[in-house]
């Protein structure tokens, strides 16, 4: 008995000893570990940090007349014997020149001072400063800006000549989700912060990131952990190699009043095109093709296609514009788009990409199922314009609209057979919005002419004839009737009358 108890003490004792060396091995491996991701984070960080700014843009505002203010008659009698009738008449801060400014990142990308930002950073600024590294702040050549509203991305010059550090533009498809990513920029203010995360998803569309106000061509946003919060905008997003791989644009907060861990990068292969086309063309030239376009909108629907047809993938043409490259190459209503220069299609927003990043006059092949017949479609693009990519509901009524179709229907709590257009998206501040037409809202009949709504294709016909019959009769203004209705009221159909303006197609020419 008292060997074996003797070998029981020393197999313990053996046993405790081999976990405590285990522990303390694993202990240290993993301070190692996390030794050696300091050190790439700090590597990655010294080659970049130098090249990130901070922006300041300022924009004077026209000076208003305090005299146009009011009326004396408006003013009190009590005011007037208190101040006397000159303060009112001659107020001294009549004539100043009130400012709008406010801040953004950056980064310099070429060693004579080329800055790479945000086109919502510097558009509409009288003035930019740029803070350096360093501390010194140098004025911007307003001369050299170049911006590019569809990607939201813009350049200019450093207004000093100087030896400036710069850094490298990565090569953004090589990121795979998980990759290590930092943000450096200036968030509220606070130059040079940089945070960490990872990447938690790429190819994020412009209907995933909602920015507003432009028609953004962005189909391939890199999302990111790395917190980013307002004043980060137009900073780098970097690897761990110190190069660029994404310009920081937006984030997701759900209502919150800073980063939940939510936030999108415009991807540096993007922004490469877009800044080779900004020097050589002072724009940027994206291919079209002209087409309406629907996605396979239910599981159900693909295994259909997948079972008749062979494709699992792919997008509806939902209308072919007139007079496109779409129509010429004889596209129709009803063709499933699968392959786009021998690629394969797997969304409106990836085929969009495809073709936005293509000069206008490149030659695509289209690969189509037409009625379960495969064939192939050679078009030309041309070259898309603002006036182009808008839709009449847009840009006359700040909409955008989908066909209501029986899964969409049922989706949102109506009758499987209602027919109309599905309001996806209004525009703030627009011709709907004024008159309280929202998301999700089904538009059935318009100015009470007894034909009902069905498809997209329809809705954007009437409203071009409408706008047509202005033009012809000189008017700048249009009433017109909807009738729309809205599944969660408790009486869901009624007529609401927005307004058409002609003098805002002007302006965003």
């Amino acid at each position: 008995m008292y060997p074996r108890t003797n070998r029981s003490k020393v197999s313990i004792a053996f046993l405790s000893f081999s976990l405590l060396l285990f522990s303390t091995v694993f202990a240290s491996a993993q301070q190692n570990a996390a030794n050696m991701l300091s050190e790439s984070f700090r590597e990655a960080i010294a080659q970049v940090k130098p090249a990130v700014v901070s922006i300041s843009a300022e924009k004077n505002v026209k000076p208003v007349d305090a005299q146009k203010q009011f009326d004396m008659d408006d003013v009190p009698d009590v005011f007037k014997r208190f101040f006397g009738e000159d303060f009112f008449r001659n107020n001294p801060y009549r004539n100043m020149s009130p400012k709008r400014d406010w801040q953004g990142s950056g980064v310099i990308i070429s060693t004579e001072g080329e800055v790479l930002t945000n086109n919502h950073v510097v558009n509409g600024a009288d003035s930019i400063t740029v803070t350096l590294d360093d501390g010194r702040n140098v004025e911007a050549d307003m001369d050299s800006v170049k911006s590019d509203p569809g990607s939201d991305l813009a350049i200019f010059k450093l207004k000093e000549n100087g030896d400036y550090p710069y850094a490298k533009l990565g090569d953004s498809d090589s990121l795979q989700v998980g990759d290590w990513v930092l943000a450096i920029g200036s968030p509220f203010g606070l130059n040079q912060t940089v945070t960490e995360g990872i990447v938690s998803a790429k190819g994020r569309t412009s209907s995933d990131v909602q920015i507003g106000g432009e028609e953004f061509y962005v189909k391939d946003y890199i999302q990111t952990s790395a917190a980013i919060n307002p004043g980060n905008s137009g900073g780098p997003l970097i690897n761990l190699n110190g190069e660029i791989i994404g310009v920081n644009n937006a984030i997701q907060t759900a209502g919150a009043l800073g980063n939940i861990g939510i936030g999108f990068a415009i991807p540096s292969n993007l922004a490469k095109s877009v800044i080779d086309s900004l020097k050589e063309f002072g724009e940027v030239r994206r291919g079209y093709v002209g087409v309406y376009l629907k996605p396979l909108e239910s599981d159900d629907i693909a295994k259909w296609y997948k079972q008749e047809f062979g494709i699992d993938q792919g997008v509806f043409v939902e209308s072919v514009i007139p007079d496109s490259p779409a129509e010429e190459a004889g596209l129709k209503e009803g063709d499933v788009i699968i392959l786009f220069d021998g690629e394969k299609v797997t969304s409106p927003g990836q085929m969009i990409n495809m073709v936005t990043t293509l000069s206008p006059g490149t030659k695509v092949e289209l690969t189509i199922i037409r009625k379960g017949k495969r064939m192939t479609k050679n078009l030309t693009l041309a070259q898309r314009t603002q006036e182009i990519a808008m839709t009449n509901s847009q840009r006359y009524l700040g909409l955008k609209i989908e066909t209501l179709t029986p899964e969409i229907a049922e989706a949102l709590g109506y009758e499987k057979d209602k027919q109309g257009v599905v309001v996806a998206q209004v525009a703030p501040g627009g011709s709907a919005d004024q008159v309280d037409i929202q998301q999700n809202d089904v538009i059935t009949e318009v100015n009470m002419n007894g034909d009902p709504v069905t498809s997209v294709a329809q809705f954007e016909e009437i409203l071009s004839d409408i706008v047509d019959q202005m033009k012809e009769k000189g008017e700048k203004d249009h009433l017109i009737l909807l009738h729309i209705f809205r599944a969660d009221r408790k009486y869901p159909d009624k007529w609401v009358a927005p307004t058409i303006r002609l003098q805002e197609e002007t302006e965003e020419k």
